[in-house]
């Protein structure tokens, strides 16, 4: 539900870009969930930059962490203009974003990758953005249902089990446990290994964690750091159950407010949108290894799953990925899933060979740009 505090605080905002800097044509908000010292508040200190300097000071935006918008709230408010911009995690919102689910949904293909390198997530960014923007107009069409414009994504790292007061090397472990889940596809995880999945928001794992409301979160090591999970962890064990998150529309642009401008404010945007998917990739990238070592400095057990768990979550993940596309198809209204899951898996190796190289965030984000965001027609797209 969105408060009416919140209605009191977009009104103050309003109230502040309409008074502000008169050299900017554009002055937007950008709504985010998260601390504005996490892994996306860094990304969006980034977009508002370059969205600055792109369009010469005319396009500036304020970024606006856990107050005008909850997670929760990010898409509706994104589509009634109570931001201008959103960063809006398509898994909250499943019966809206069907199409854009199904392709998170395909993270697992991470799981079976044979010589993986590390940089899946990046390749897999690569994926996502490049078929969202240039090959599903059912994508963009959901989007556009929702009063919103996508402009960039953003991918985490592989998932592992957080845990509190609960160690899981094995199969037999997972047997009755309360796992967080980020999505569908987790929740399908858990109940195959006999536990428990729990969706909630990644802002309450802690509290969760801390009250023994769950036993463990399937969450990406970086979120240890953003919000302060060392402090309650006392084992992980990695890479269970893999995957990755991927249902993220890392910068929605309210579609009223995307029509109103001009096509060198537009490009500007979609420049942005270039730069926080490879900062929000990329942060995640680099961090996933620095938060579990502060997580170990804190006190927790760090676990590597047994060979027979590592078998059992890998022959899962091809279970998954042949029933996930009739499902899809018959639940949830893809009929192009199957079709989809094809053209997607041949993307992915594309991607693969692209990211082999990256170095940087500034590398992967001229890919990300010259490969996919910059064939968007700033003058016809999402009009």
């Amino acid at each position: 539900m969105i408060t009416s505090h919140k209605l009191t605080l977009a009104a103050t905002v309003a109230a502040t870009v309409i008074g502000g800097g008169a050299s900017a044509k554009e002055r937007l908000n950008f709504a985010y969930g998260y601390p504005a010292n996490s892994n996306i508040g860094i990304a969006v200190d980034k977009y508002v930059e370059a969205i600055d300097e792109r369009s010469d000071g005319e396009v500036t935006a304020t970024g606006f962490p856990m107050t005008l918008l909850s997670l929760s709230e990010s898409s509706a408010g994104v589509r009634d203009g109570l931001a201008d911009i959103g960063y809006v995690l398509t898994a909250y919102f499943a019966a809206e974003y069907p199409t854009n689910l199904y392709l998170h949904e395909l993270n697992l293909l991470v799981n079976l990758v044979e010589n993986p390198t590390g940089k899946e997530p990046l390749a897999f960014t690569g994926a996502m953005i490049e078929y969202t923007l240039l090959k599903c107009p059912e994508c963009l069409e959901e989007f556009k249902t929702q009063n919103q414009v996508y402009t960039a994504g953003g991918v985490t790292p592989l998932y592992s089990l957080l845990c509190t007061d609960t160690k899981i090397t094995s199969v037999e472990d997972l047997k009755g446990k309360r796992l967080r889940a980020a999505g569908a596809g987790f929740v399908r995880f858990a109940e195959h290994f006999g536990a428990q999945g729990v969706r909630l928001p990644v802002n309450e794992v802690y509290e969760a964690l801390d009250q023994g409301i769950i036993d463990c979160a399937m969450l990406n090591a970086p979120e240890i750091t953003n919000y302060s999970l060392d402090e309650v962890l006392t084992d992980i064990t990695l890479g269970i159950p893999g995957g990755l998150y991927a249902a993220t529309a890392g910068a929605n642009i309210n579609l009223d407010r995307w029509k109103g401008m001009d096509d060198k404010s537009r490009e500007a945007l979609l420049w942005g949108g270039s730069h926080i998917t490879a900062d929000v990739t990329w942060n995640y990238y680099t961090d996933d290894s620095v938060a579990i070592q502060k997580a170990r400095d804190a006190g927790a057990e760090i676990h590597q799953p047994d060979p027979e768990l590592v078998a059992a979550t890998k022959e899962f993940a091809r279970q998954d990925l042949q029933n996930v596309a009739m499902l899809f198809r018959d639940t949830y209204n893809v009929p192009r899933a199957e079709e989809i899951a094809t053209e997607f898996s041949v993307l992915l190796e594309k991607w693969t060979d692209l990211v082999a190289d990256v170095d940087s965030a500034d590398a992967l984000q001229k890919i990300y740009w010259n490969e996919v965001i910059s064939k968007v027609d700033p003058s016809t797209y999402a009009r």
